[in-house]
């Protein structure tokens, strides 16, 4: 980090670091006029994605693909929705930056209905200094790590509306490739290291104070979230579940491997994850699914190697190296293809651009930055709802203020 920004701030000397910038530098909309900030209320949800590309995010139109905005970004990010259903965090880890995208979307919910609303998408003037990997969320607080310090910041949504968050700075002490979580108490988990390398998680109070500790999941990367109140962390040998202050851990389906990346929704207590083994190749065409009911685990193998993996309604979805679809049923292990795209090549370059999905509900959106394209696609019936032409290679992206009716 910049000494000089770090003596102005002294505050935030140890930890992510909030910077201030403006808000129209380095943003434009589809007119070029100043971005509208009045809300107009729509029918129902307008969904957006916001999509990464190597040098900036879009704000697209989720039904008909068309772009709202472009913001630029100083390296290809990471897109992560906040809890709030409205704001995606921009994780620049190749420059240091972690920003704030308004996706101009979302829902307020009042009882057994809700009002939409839609406003023009827009950069916030927060933004944070630091490497970082992982932000996650619940419903009311976003925490983002930051791997140089070994601290996290913690975001309350209601104050990103307006602009007006103050993050507050949580130190662990120990800098390394790692993660925190909002637990439901108002505290967190956060990871602890051995010679930098993540070995288990801490579960910390509201004040950030380590009231107990579990180093039971060699090699931690990846979590999500496990019923209401729990989160699952992938481990060289498993899964490790901490709920409540409790910790317990699911082995891997398959003997001497281990899980780097984890999916769930709230509809069903099965989670998905990847499996992968450095003398096994072959798991790179495995999902295994992690039974936290009864604490069990199955391998499922899709027929190809697959980039993300999202979960969504009781299924697991990931695009294959066929260009393919694969739509896992997280109870059965049944395994539907869907054509997608073209054909692609995953290499080990895990930041070159290759097809990224998300989902709600019976609706995919892919991204093809062979063919510079994004796509939507209806899985109950196959087809091709929406392709649209852009510029550049599409990577990573996140849907927001979808509708998820199944």
């Amino acid at each position: 980090m910049n000494p000089s920004v770090l003596n102005r701030r002294p505050a935030l000397a140890a930890g992510l670091l909030l910077t201030a910038v403006l808000a129209a530098c380095g943003s434009e909309t589809d007119s070029g006029d100043e971005p509208s900030t009045t809300p107009v209320e729509t029918a129902g949800p307008a969904p957006r994605l916001v999509v990464a590309y190597s040098d900036r995010v879009d704000v697209v139109d989720a039904t008909e693909l068309s772009t709202e905005a472009s913001f630029d970004v100083e390296s290809s990010p990471y897109v992560i929705p906040s809890g709030d259903g409205r704001h995606v965090f921009t994780l620049e880890h190749e420059a240091g930056r972690t920003g704030v995208i308004d996706s101009g979307t979302w829902t307020d919910a009042h009882g057994d209905h809700g009002h939409s609303y839609t406003v023009d998408p827009a950069e916030l003037d927060l933004s944070f200094e630091g490497t970082s990997y992982h932000a996650v969320s619940d419903d009311t607080r976003s925490v983002i790590w930051n791997d140089d310090e070994g601290s996290f910041a913690v975001l309350d949504h209601a104050q990103l509306e307006g602009d007006l968050a103050r993050p507050r700075i949580i130190e662990t002490g120990t800098p390394h490739h790692g993660v925190a979580v909002p637990t439901a108490d108002g505290g967190f988990l956060a990871t602890v290291s051995v010679d930098e390398d993540a070995v288990g998680v801490a579960v910390l109070d509201s004040a950030g104070k380590e009231t107990a500790r579990f180093e039971d999941c060699p090699g931690l990367h990846g979590e999500t979230h496990v019923g209401e109140t729990g989160y699952a962390f992938g481990c060289t040998d498993g899964i490790m579940i901490v709920d409540n202050g409790q910790a317990r851990k699911i082995a891997a389906p398959v003997g001497g491997a281990g899980t780097g990346s984890l999916a769930s929704d709230h509809e069903s207590p099965i989670l998905a994850g990847t499996l992968s083994a450095e003398d096994d190749p072959s798991l790179d065409t495995q999902v295994a699914l992690y039974d936290t009911a009864t604490g069990t685990a199955r391998a499922v193998d899709v027929g190809a190697k697959y980039s993300n993996l999202v979960v969504d309604h009781g299924r697991a979805i990931v695009v294959g190296t066929d260009g393919d679809l694969r739509v896992v049923d997280l109870v059965s292990g049944e395994v539907t293809v869907v054509p997608a795209v073209e054909a692609w090549e995953k290499t080990e370059d895990w930041q070159e651009p290759r097809p990224y999905v998300a989902v709600a509900g019976d609706t995919v959106w892919v991204s093809e930055p062979a063919t510079s394209s994004l796509h939507s696609i209806d899985l109950e019936t196959g087809e091709v709802t929406a392709t649209e032409k852009v510029d550049g290679e599409p990577g990573r992206l996140v849907v927001l203020n979808a509708p998820h009716e199944h």
